[in-house]
């Protein structure tokens, strides 16, 4: 499962090698990319938009990068992920998957804008958030998701509006609004030809799943967060 996501990504890092037409953007893709290695369902989503790139870390002398979220919970001290795991309760947290949409390495999420300003660096953006979701719909299969990035909103189809925004194009009904952010349930697929995956994914396998828009924990105040209490709640509806 796994491996070919690995597979289909170097396939489109060979395609955009050298091509996005900046300097920046090429170094960047020229680090590799990570991946999450995920093997079975999950109930539980939570996705960010792309992993970082610390200097220093042996890790950044790897061109592929597997990533296992439950193996970083257990084995490592990331503040990252175990603000993350605090939320859930004991009995879901073996339950929990994590990926990030794009998987270029790159600490400054800011500079996803750069890859807007060109057609090349849309359409890498694009094909590269396609893969993921084919792989979030036919591997992992959540229940709930949490999307903990507000730059990545977009691009679950939240907001899209006419011709703008389709990104994944989920179909999203408003069931609750909270002070972290918006719940939503996933209902369908926008009928739209941009959406990244039309026509391969004309339905979707995450009907009436949850869909909780969230921010980055580290960059808001505690009162915007989502609360243990809220995140328990959701886990017991599953």
């Amino acid at each position: 499962m796994s491996i070919l996501l690995e597979q289909r990504l170097l396939n489109l890092w060979k395609k955009y090698e050298g091509a996005l037409g900046a300097k920046k953007l090429n170094d960047i893709l020229a680090r590799g990319f990570c991946y999450s290695r995920i093997e079975r369902n999950y109930p539980i989503l939570v996705v960010g938009i792309n992993p970082s790139f610390r200097q220093g870390e042996p890790a950044c002398g790897e061109y592929v990068r597997p990533f296992d979220y439950q193996d970083a919970i257990t084995n490592y001290h990331d503040r990252y992920y175990a603000e993350i795991d605090a939320l859930f309760p004991e009995r879901w947290k073996r339950e929990v998957a994590y990926l990030d949409l794009l998987n270029y390495r790159e600490t400054e999420q800011k500079v996803l804008y750069d890859f807007y300003k060109t057609g090349q660096g849309i359409s890498f953006v694009a094909e590269n958030i396609a893969l993921n979701q084919l792989f979030i719909e036919q591997v992992v299969r959540p229940r709930l998701i949490l999307v903990k990035n507000k730059g990545s909103w977009d691009f679950w189809g939240k907001n899209a509006s006419g011709n703008e925004n389709i990104w994944m194009g989920y179909r999203l009904e408003l069931a609750g609004t909270y002070p972290c952010g918006d719940l939503c349930r996933i209902t369908g697929l926008i009928e739209h030809p941009d959406r990244v995956n039309y026509p391969v994914l004309m339905q979707t396998a995450l009907l009436g799943t949850s869909v909780l828009f969230t921010n980055h924990f580290q960059y808001c105040s505690a009162d915007k967060r989502p609360t243990p209490e809220l995140i328990t709640s959701l886990c017991e509806a599953l």
